[in-house]
């Protein structure tokens, strides 16, 4: 039963995904040929809103939520864009005009999601899509993830740093140390964390 859970919540994550493409405003930095035609047919199809420029641009047009750009030899020099880079906020996907491990290695370098084969087919463009924006996504909450530990383990150093100031100044034991800040926390109603801030703020002009 549990993982007949884990199935549904997959496929209504997936049906979701499908359906925020009906209203998405994708971006498409390619030249005009019959590559880009069919990109753009098929985005159409599927609902998107579509615009085509060429050369790309410094700065994504207003409200982009996906991009397709084409990811050539030159690509080297797109590393100059403000917006192609591995901490896109948006799902990025490159379309090459072949496949060897140079251009893969710079789709890697440069943050793709994904990856769109040229000559382009109908076939493949919403799998394409859909695992571009999962991928993207997993990428954010990840990222948000380890911000949260890193400030959880920032203000676990923190409070021993100030636990440790205090028990050397008071001379007292840490635990007493501890919870003396736990109560001063619990008397001015702030955190803990901001108790100890203060400590190594005082702390700190103290010795400077």
């Amino acid at each position: 039963m549990a993982s007949n859970g884990k199935r549904s919540a997959r496929q209504r994550s997936t049906l979701d995904l499908f359906r925020s493409l009906r209203n998405a405003r994708i971006a498409i930095f390619h030249p005009k040929d019959e590559n880009r035609d069919i990109l753009v047919q098929q985005l159409q199809r599927i609902g998107c809103q579509t615009v085509t420029l060429w050369p790309p641009l410094a700065e994504l047009p207003e409200n982009t939520d996906i991009v397709f750009f084409l990811l050539n030899a030159e690509a080297s020099a797109k590393k100059k864009l403000p917006w192609l880079n591995p901490a896109s906020a948006i799902p990025l996907i490159g379309i090459v005009e072949y496949e060897n491990p140079t251009i893969l290695d710079t789709a890697t370098s440069l943050g793709c999601h994904g990856i769109l084969v040229s000559p382009v087919h109908t076939n493949g463009i919403l799998s394409t899509l859909i695992m571009a924006i999962h991928h993207c996504q997993e990428i954010k909450a990840l990222n948000k993830r380890n911000q949260r530990l890193e400030q959880k383990l920032q203000a676990a150093n923190q409070i021993s740093a100030a636990q440790t100031i205090l028990a050397r100044t008071r001379n007292i034991s840490a635990i007493e140390a501890y919870k003396a800040m736990r109560e001063q926390a619990m008397l001015k109603r702030v955190t803990i964390e901001e108790i100890a801030r203060a400590i190594l703020h005082a702390d700190g002009i103290l010795h400077s």
